[in-house]
């Protein structure tokens, strides 16, 4: 009896976890920020892209499209203007920097090798189980000391099934989001 009641228990636990998992854009996005305590944002008012160019190949040919990174870029320049900070190509106050990191995941639970001997319905694999997670890292880095004084870290399942256009607009949605903690300027 405690037995059962043991597998029982367990697989009530599978079952949510199994719930908590649930893809989806909206469900699945972190974003976590990253200030520097002390920081004083007030000396700033103008930044620039940090190694303009420059860019780490992730693998994901919509992430390494150029078509898809300017429209990053001009996106970041219309939230930083909304922000208070003025895009400039030379003598920046800031430099941002992203950075893109690709993985491949896969659902642990069904791959646990606990749940071999049992004939769960659930347990049966599929392409579903499969999956890109992408983590996008923001650096705001102070131009005259090199120093980090801000950064932002989110992270998603990858869309593999929409098309070009919408994959940018998500994408951008989570500039957006992880801008949103950013330190809008005051004017003074």
């Amino acid at each position: 009896m405690m037995k059962k009641m043991s597998l029982a228990a367990a697989l009530m636990m599978v079952v949510g976890l199994a719930a908590c998992s649930q893809k989806g854009f909206n469900t699945n996005l972190t974003v976590e920020p990253h200030p520097v305590p002390g920081t004083d944002f007030s000396k700033y008012k103008t930044w620039s892209f940090g190694r303009q160019g420059e860019y780490v190949v992730t693998g994901n040919e919509v992430l390494d499209d150029p078509t898809f990174r300017k429209s990053v870029g001009d996106h970041t320049i219309d939230e930083m203007n909304k922000l208070g900070y003025e895009h400039v190509d030379g003598q920046p106050d800031l430099l941002l920097m992203f950075h893109i990191m690709v993985e491949q995941r896969s659902d642990e639970v069904k791959n646990n090798p606990a749940y071999q001997d049992f004939d769960m319905q659930w347990a049966h694999q599929s392409s579903e189980d499969y999956w890109q997670e992408g983590t996008l890292m923001l650096f705001v880095i102070d131009a005259k000391t090199n120093q980090q004084v801000w950064g932002s870290t989110a992270k998603a399942e990858l869309d593999q099934k929409s098309d070009f256009n919408t994959k940018k607009e998500r994408f951008n949605q989570v500039v957006t989001k992880m801008l949103a903690d950013f330190p809008k300027r005051t004017a003074k």
